[in-house]
């Protein structure tokens, strides 16, 4: 048997230790701390810190364990991902194909039946690479097993770096080709969430990487999940109508829907007869010429988006 080169015996050390850290995580000074005591051990010489860097950066460039760092409160984090892209992927692709059949009028839809060959979805996002369906599945779970989660995250109205963001995940949506995870922001100071709903764009998630915000101990390490109850927040946030007077997505913290009246012309008449653009949408003028419809939707910036799909052909009217 060839005796393994010392950086290849150090990288396999490395992950040994992350399986058997709580949710294969650990920090660069606790992970530094063990090859300092477990090196010696195994004749081979310590390490700076550049060449600890050097390995890390290996291990997530060329490590068939999926290897990425975090930052969480300045310190910073090496974590394994627990399961393996294909199996979260196909689990939840398959879920999701049920989800779809049943709403469509699929009758005794059985987990045994190939959807996947009868039914045919696109569940890629902004030619990602299957990242935000990643990243969906992994937000379903947290949702699901109701823990805490924590990401970077880059607003797309701001112009500072990436913000630390802890949450308790409530909803994943699909809208317009876009994943977005609906949360409610954890405040440290009152140990609870927040009563209110924040929209996350998956694609301004840095590097697509949500994982789960632990229990930091006294003594600075990381300790068990952090809980919080999905029905009871849900309510008190109102998720269950919090959507339903939103065109797509966005909706300012004091608006309030009000009556809007879009006019169309040409091809955009019998477009938006076949297609409701809102829930709400009802026809006021069914003229040859034009058409007249109201909206009983909050003003955001979506409805200057939704007419610029129309050009001329769609407007508002008072």
């Amino acid at each position: 048997m060839l005796q393994l080169k010392a950086q290849s015996q150090r990288l396999q050390l490395i992950l040994d230790y992350l399986k058997e850290q709580a949710f294969m995580r650990a920090s660069f000074v606790q992970i530094q701390e063990y090859l300092r005591k477990a090196l010696p051990l195994l004749g081979l010489k310590p390490i700076s810190r550049r060449s600890l860097e050097a390995d890390l950066q290996v291990l997530r460039e060329q490590g068939s364990d999926r290897l990425i760092h975090i930052r969480v409160s300045k310190k910073h984090y090496y974590q394994l991902l627990s399961a393996p892209r294909e199996t979260i992927s196909e689990a939840f692709k398959t879920s999701m194909l049920e989800q779809i059949a049943l709403q469509l009028g699929a009758q005794n839809v059985s987990k045994d039946d190939i959807l996947q060959d009868k039914l045919v979805f696109s569940f890629s996002a902004l030619n990602d690479d299957g990242k935000s369906f990643e990243l969906a599945a992994n937000c379903a779970q947290a949702i699901t097993q109701q823990y805490l989660v924590q990401f970077l995250y880059q607003s797309a109205f701001g112009t500072y770096k990436s913000k630390l963001q802890v949450v308790a995940p409530l909803q994943v949506r699909f809208y317009e080709g876009r994943y977005y995870l609906i949360a409610s922001v954890w405040s440290e100071r009152q140990n609870a969430p927040k009563s209110q709903i924040k929209v996350f764009a998956f694609d301004l998630i840095e590097d697509f990487v949500v994982v789960p915000a632990l229990v930091e101990r006294e003594d600075g390490s990381e300790g068990d999940l952090r809980y919080f109850s999905w029905q009871q927040l849900s309510q008190e946030v109102g998720l269950k109508s919090y959507f339903k007077h939103c065109l797509g997505i966005a909706r300012f913290k004091e608006s309030v829907p009000e009556v809007i009246r879009l006019k169309f012309t040409d091809w955009a008449i019998s477009y938006v007869k076949s297609r409701r653009l809102h829930a709400s949408q009802r026809i006021v003028v069914d003229n040859p010429n034009y058409l007249v419809v109201e909206l009983y939707i909050y003003r955001t910036y979506e409805l200057a988006m939704l007419l610029s799909r129309f050009r001329d052909f769609g407007t508002e009217v008072r």
